[in-house]
């Protein structure tokens, strides 16, 4: 254990198959797979016939989170994050033309906000929904809703230039965000509303940020970081304290992107010095390979990869968007033994 609590799970995965497009899906990507703790997967889909939607697998059963000939969107255009009372958000867009982050509880689609957004929202246990979106011209900002009035986090009229990645909500209602400054440089911030929190910035140890930092219920923030005085690594913070997780005088040449759960557990992707990018459940290339680009897959390789911090459970699961050499593109649970 280091000081801020995290730990990696050393023991095998199965690799379970919840959806490919080789029937009425025609693509998956560029969006991850998110999934809750009972396992249900949710994902976005283009069909064949034309137009996308949001799915969920549980059991070998898909089913279509909206239904475009009946609900109010006509189009699902961002990966859908699936929280533990099976509802799911994402952005969408509207028959007249126009776009907005949506919830989707109990069958009901739910208005978060009319509003252009990038990448996909975050959802806690609770519906409240972190998103990214525009709310005037010229202004960006990172808000929270659940179907009411929305919560604003931050926005670009203060000392922050602008935003990247994906905010992540925990079921406190704090939000974990990557941002430019004006001032130069960029942070990782942290907020619920009130005053924002800087969890880490590129002033003296750091140099460069990842774009998509994670946070769990413990408030411990995970992310991924480059070093002013060279090299990169996975750094945690807790309370304050910043704890190196794994850096890049071990066996891995650079670090990508870590996922965090509720149990303190650490995945990531990430590149082995001389190989590819892979995930990674510990901090031996060979004996915790998840899945990587070349690897043998179901009769082909792996040319592609997706997953961000929606996509582990507190249980460990990990849903992975997959594209082989064959064209085939497959969405992946991997389910630790």
């Amino acid at each position: 254990m280091n000081p801020v609590e995290l730990f990696f799970h050393h023991g095998a995965y199965t690799l379970t198959r919840i959806a490919d497009a080789s029937d009425r899906f025609r693509d998956f990507m560029p969006y991850v797979a998110s999934v809750n703790d009972a396992g249900v997967v949710a994902f976005q889909a283009t069909l064949r016939v034309g137009g996308s939607s949001a799915y969920t697998a549980e059991g070998g059963v898909i089913s279509a989170v909206i239904d475009p000939l009946t609900d109010p969107l006509s189009e699902v255009i961002s990966h859908a994050d699936i929280n533990q009372e099976g509802s799911t958000s994402f952005y969408g867009t509207l028959p007249t033309g126009g776009r907005g982050v949506f919830a989707v509880r109990n069958g009901v689609v739910i208005t978060i906000a009319e509003t252009g957004g990038s990448l996909g929202p975050t959802m806690n246990d609770d519906g409240t929904v972190a998103f990214r979106a525009e709310p005037q011209s010229g202004v960006s900002a990172i808000l929270t809703g659940s179907g009411g009035p929305v919560t604003a986090i931050a926005d670009t009229r203060g000392p922050l230039s602008a935003f990247h990645g994906l905010p992540v909500i925990n079921n406190g209602g704090a939000v974990v965000f990557r941002a430019d400054r004006k001032a130069g440089g960029d942070g990782i911030y942290l907020g619920d509303g009130g005053p924002l929190v800087a969890i880490a910035e590129t002033e003296g140890f750091f140099s460069e940020l990842g774009d998509f930092p994670v946070m769990n219920d413990a408030g411990i923030v995970a992310f991924c970081a480059r070093l002013s005085s060279g090299g990169s690594g996975i750094f945690a913070v807790s309370n304050g304290h910043v704890a190196p997780v794994m850096d890049t005088s071990g066996p891995f040449e650079s670090y990508r992107g870590v996922l965090l759960n509720n149990a303190g557990r650490i995945v990531f992707y990430a590149t082995p010095r001389g190989g590819e990018l892979g995930v990674f459940t510990g901090p031996d290339p060979r004996t915790d390979f998840l899945i990587g680009l070349g690897a043998p897959l179901f009769g082909s390789t792996v040319v592609d990869f997706a997953l961000n911090p929606v996509s582990m459970n507190d249980v460990g699961q990990v849903a992975i968007r997959v594209k082989l050499a064959d064209e085939t593109q497959i969405i992946l649970r991997a389910d630790p033994v």
